[in-house]
């Protein structure tokens, strides 16, 4: 049995438990999202037995299909399997037999996109390619200080550079998401303008979400950069979601550098597995240690013919991946 659900608040109990790897796709989260980011979010379910097995979350927004080149700026209606955030995790939890999702997907009119899919993920009529790689960190020190030590002399200093250069830098947590500020914000809106790929611009109101903590790093009161992290304890991950920081000072301080230690330091001293850095500024996030692994969209058009050039065109379409080859702890990557 295939169901649409068109607002969170209507799904089912089973859908949490189906979708308890991923902490986005919580109904209580979905239902923020509907108050903060509307899109004509849509649910679908997929039952057998009377037992939901799969499900997907579609949003629609007009798009530049191809935003990976500055060579065209083509905008469409796109149907969108993804979270209308811009963050590593996709929103479809595929099942062992996947033909009712081929067919629902197939039987919708125009361009379909899902984001952050795996290699593995495949579905008829969908072509696949190569999104934006994610950068983790596995974690495997007790302390800020033996991270440090396993570094390379080179990165090392690097860092050692960084906390110098920040040592007026103070750290908070914002005890409640509701005291995040304009001025808070507007760091945010500096980084997304110098973005080079940018899905989706989030305003204000999502920053207040309860599932997220937000690190503050001040000078002399007055707040330079933001950190905004979610603790993913079912995945053992602590995820790096959106930073934002004042340009003007940003070499004074060197503020992302910092940025970034915070996230290490609070990792380590909260015991995470593993730290998911996102999907940009991949040769400061390599040099901290992070390892990249590729990511993957499946595109379709309804249309045949576009469906047909899609696949024999896709190279333009995707991510066009740099080799980068850092050997940043002392004993490769071992410690």
């Amino acid at each position: 049995m295939y169901q649409v659900i068109k607002n969170a608040k209507d799904l089912p109990k089973e859908w949490d438990k189906l979708c308890e790897k991923n902490v986005y796709m919580s109904k209580h989260f979905l239902e923020y999202m509907e108050k903060v980011n509307y899109c004509n979010q849509s649910y679908h379910l997929f039952y057998k037995n009377n037992k939901l097995y799969s499900c997907f979350m579609m949003f629609e927004r007009k798009f530049n299909l191809f935003i990976f080149t500055d060579k065209y700026d083509i905008k469409v209606n796109m149907k969108f399997v993804y979270l209308p955030l811009s963050v590593t995790k996709p929103s479809i939890v595929f099942g062992k037999d996947n033909t009712e999702i081929e067919d629902a997907l197939n039987k919708m009119k125009g361009v379909k996109i899902l984001i952050n899919t795996d290699e593995k993920d495949a579905l008829k009529n969908f072509t696949q390619g190569k999104y934006l790689p994610i950068c983790t960190l596995e974690n495997r020190w007790d302390s800020f200080e033996e991270y440090m030590h396993d570094l390379r002399a080179g990165y090392r200093r690097r860092y050692n550079q960084a906390l110098k250069k920040g040592e007026k830098i103070k750290v908070d947590i914002l005890k409640d998401n509701d005291e995040f500020t304009d001025e808070m914000y507007d760091l945010y809106e500096q980084v997304f303008e110098h973005s080079t790929y940018s899905l989706e611009k989030l305003n204000k109101d999502f920053f207040k979400n309860d599932i997220s903590k937000i690190l503050t790093l001040s000078v002399d009161d007055k707040v330079e950069a933001i950190v905004q992290i979610v603790e993913d304890r079912v995945n053992d991950t602590l995820i790096f979601e959106f930073g934002g920081y004042n340009y003007e000072m940003a070499h004074e301080y060197d503020l992302y550098h910092n940025m970034l230690i915070e996230i290490v330091k609070y990792a380590i001293k909260n015991k995470f597995k593993y730290i998911n850095f996102g999907q940009t500024a991949y040769d400061a996030k390599l040099k901290f240690g992070a390892k990249m692994t590729q990511s993957y969209f499946l595109l379709s058009h309804s249309n045949k013919f576009l469906n047909y050039l899609i696949k024999k065109h896709i190279k333009f379409l995707e991510y066009k991946v740099k080799e980068y080859n850092f050997n940043v702890f002392r004993n490769g990557d071992e410690k």
